[in-house]
C-alpha cells in the first residue's frame, strides 16, 4: 500500500488543484498519510508570491527532507518553480511540477487506472488544516488559472502563467450540484475578471448566468480594476443583485502615473465615482481591495491619497509592500528602488492611518500560514455584522 503526504502554503486556486491531485492519487489506490515520515511520496506545494511565503515554502521542503523515510519520493509543486527555482534545486527534489502542469500531475501515477481527466475539479480543500476558518458550507468554484496581465514587477505571472479559463458549462454544472448543500459559493481564480476572454465569453456573462439560475449567495474575488473598468456597465446591474455578498476589486493605487509604470490601465481614478456609488447603494456589500505601497518613484503623497480613498469605500484592505524579484522585468528598467526600511516605514504609516477607521479591517499582505487565521476571524465577524448594515463613513 503506497502512501502520500501533502503540505503547502499555496493560494485558493492551487489548494483546489492540490485537493484534486489528492483525489487522483486516492482514486489510484494511494492513501494519505498523517505525517511526512510515514509517506512514500511527499508533495510540497509552494507559493512564491511574497518573500515571506517563499521562505515559508522552503521551510516546508527543509522539514520534509529531514523527516522523510529512506526511499520516499519528494515532489515539489507550485509557483515557486517559476519564480525562484534555484532555491528549490538546492534540495534536489525527485520531481518538480509547475502550477499549470497537468501532465506532471498525471505522471505521479505510472499507468493510472483512473485518469486525471475523470477526477472532477475540487470545490473545497483537502483537509480542515488548509482552511483559514473551516466552513464546509462555503465552497469555491475555480473559474480560471493564470493571468492576462503582464506587470513588470509581479512574480505571480512567472509562477502561474497565462490565462486558462474553465468552460462555463462545467462551472454551471458544478454549482448545480452544490447549490442545495452549501450556503455560499466563491468564484475563485488568479485573475477572475479576465475569465472567458480566451474561450469566447466574458466574466459578466458567466456571472449573469449564475445569478439567474441559482438562488445562492456569491462572493466575487480577485477582480483586477482594469476589468471592472472594462465591464463597469455590464457589471453594475449584477452588483445590484443581493445575492452578490462580497466583491474584491484590486486597485493597487489611485495614481495614474504609478499604474502606467505598473503596465496597468491608469483607470482607477475614473472608477472612484463608480465605487462611491456602489458603496452608497449597496450598504450590505462587503468590499475588499489590495494596495501596493513603496512602488519605485512613488511618493508618500500618492500612497496616502490611495489610502484616503479606500478608507471611505472598502471594508477590508490588504496593504502590500513592493518587493523585488530577480527575474522580474522591472529590474531592467533603471528605476530607483526604495530600501525595505523606507517601504516598511511607509507601510506602518498607511496601516496606522487606516486603523483609525473602525469599519475598515486592514492588514499587511504576504502573511504566512500561521497568521492568516488572525485575519480571517475578524473578516468573518464583519460578514456576520452586515446583517446590521455596517457601512464605512464616506470622507
Amino acid at each position: 500500500m503506497k502512501t502520500f503526504y501533502i503540505k503547502d502554503n499555496v493560494c485558493t486556486p492551487y489548494k483546489l488543484m492540490l485537493n484534486r491531485m489528492s483525489n487522483y492519487l486516492k482514486a489510484n489506490e494511494m492513501f494519505p498519510a498523517d505525517k511526512s515520515r510515514d509517506a512514500d511520496m511527499v508533495i510540497i506545494g509552494t507559493c512564491g508570491a511574497f518573500k515571506s511565503l517563499e521562505d515559508e515554502a522552503i521551510g516546508f521542503i527543509e522539514s520534509a527532507k529531514k523527516d522523510m523515510k529512506k526511499g520516499a519520493e519528494l515532489v515539489v509543486y507550485g509557483c515557486l518553480l517559476g519564480i525562484n527555482v534555484n532555491r528549490i534545486k538546492n534540495y534536489s527534489p525527485d520531481r518538480t511540477i509547475a502550477s499549470s502542469d497537468w501532465a506532471g500531475i498525471e505522471a505521479l501515477i505510472e499507468n493510472p487506472v483512473v485518469s486525471l481527466k475523470s477526477i472532477p475539479q475540487a470545490t473545497g480543500f483537502k483537509g480542515k488544516e488548509d482552511y483559514r476558518l473551516y466552513d464546509p458550507g462555503k465552497q469555491f468554484i475555480l473559474l480560471q488559472t493564470g493571468c492576462s496581465s503582464n506587470c513588470p514587477f509581479c512574480p505571480h505571472k512567472m509562477g502561474i502563467g497565462a490565462l486558462k479559463s474553465i468552460p462555463s458549462d462545467y462551472i454551471l454544472s458544478q454549482i448545480e450540484q452544490l447549490s442545495k448543500d452549501v450556503h455560499t459559493i466563491c468564484l475563485a481564480g488568479n485573475d477572475t475578471g479576465s475569465y472567458g476572454t480566451d474561450i469566447g465569453t466574458t466574466y459578466p456573462e458567466l456571472l449573469k448566468q449564475i445569478l439567474n439560475r441559482f438562488d445562492i449567495p456569491v462572493h466575487l474575488s480577485q477582480v483586477n480594476a482594469d476589468w471592472l473598468h472594462t465591464y463597469q456597465e455590464e457589471l453594475w446591474p449584477l452588483l445590484m443583485n443581493k445575492k452578490v455578498r462580497e466583491f474584491q476589486v484590486l486597485i493597487q493605487s489611485t495614481s495614474g502615473r504609478l499604474l502606467t509604470l505598473m503596465e496597468r490601465k491608469p483607470v482607477v481614478a475614473e472608477l472612484i465615482p463608480y465605487l462611491r456609488k456602489l458603496r452608497e447603494v449597496r450598504k450590505d456589500l462587503l468590499l475588499r481591495t489590495d494596495l501596493i505601497i513603496g512602488y519605485p518613484t512613488s511618493t508618500e503623497e500618492e500612497d496616502h491619497a490611495t489610502a484616503e480613498f479606500v478608507s471611505g469605500i472598502f471594508d477590508e484592505v490588504a496593504v502590500h509592500a513592493f518587493e523585488r524579484f530577480d527575474h522580474a522585468r522591472i529590474e531592467k528598467r533603471g528605476l530607483p528602488f526604495y530600501s525595505s526600511k523606507i517601504i516598511n516605514a511607509r507601510i506602518e504609516k498607511i496601516v496606522a492611518y487606516l486603523q483609525q477607521f473602525q469599519n475598515v479591517l486592514v492588514h499587511r499582505g504576504g502573511q504566512v500560514i500561521k497568521t492568516l487565521e488572525a485575519i480571517e476571524r475578524p473578516k468573518d465577524d464583519l460578514r456576520k455584522k452586515y446583517n446590521c448594515a455596517l457601512v464605512p463613513t464616506l470622507p
